[in-house]
């Protein structure tokens, strides 16, 4: 477990993990890019996003400003060039129509509690800009990547639940209750290809795959 920890550290700019977010950052990086040629200045929400993501990612671009929107702000918290704290919900973003160029969301929409949610999720991004990339995992890849239990994802929430009671499973914090447990488990529903695209069907779907088998999926729409 230690050396799979490892391979998925987020904060170590070599490991596994970060490699992959490298090949599907080019995707991004691209499509910024292009924006960039047309407008001269950019301005980027990115839901759910971190400085640290952009710089294990490499990104310097002082023609773009990015927009980090979570739903609590560390104080103290060292201001970075190019980037801007919002405070707020995914469910109801706190921009206007045209208040932003781009919408870049990295695994978040699978967090936001429910299908509904996920659901609220695109229409607040599709009301604020018709241009987004928003990536989530595959519910098909071996490996969960929340708990890193192979499988975990296939188990009833109810089997969840009762794991989540006597174990801290990584990204799922140990509980007290079983209705605690229960609504932990329900916090993280991942997507299939074809649900994914039920919530962006005038997008194009991108699939990142690894020993062939898709590990994650990425909505792109730029016009």
């Amino acid at each position: 477990m230690g050396l799979l920890k490892l391979w998925v550290n987020h904060q170590k700019e070599d490991s596994f993990v970060n490699q992959l977010r490298k090949k599907r950052f080019s995707l991004l990086k691209n499509q910024i890019e292009q924006l960039i040629e047309k407008k001269g200045h950019i301005k980027i929400l990115d839901i759910g996003g971190e400085t640290d993501y952009w710089k294990h990612l490499g990104w310097k671009n002082e023609h773009c400003t990015i927009y980090l929107l979570n739903l609590a702000n560390a104080p103290g918290q060292a201001e970075v060039p190019g980037f801007v704290r919002v405070t707020g919900s995914a469910l109801e973003l706190p921009f206007e129509p045209g208040d932003v160029d781009l919408i870049f969301s990295n695994s978040v929409i699978e967090h936001v509690g429910s299908y509904d949610n996920q659901a609220q999720f695109a229409k607040e991004v599709k009301r604020v800009c018709n241009k987004y990339i928003i990536q989530t995992p595959s519910w098909w890849f071996p490996l969960e990547p929340h708990s890193l239990i192979p499988f975990f994802q296939y188990l009833p929430h109810s089997i969840r639940a009762f794991l989540i009671m006597r174990f801290n499973i990584n990204y799922f914090p140990k509980k007290s209750t079983y209705q605690e447990a229960l609504a932990v488990s329900h916090s993280t529903l991942m997507f299939t290809r074809s649900r994914f695209l039920q919530l962006f069907p005038e997008a194009t779907l991108h699939t990142e795959t690894l020993f062939g088998i898709p590990k994650s999926y990425t909505v792109v729409k730029m016009d």
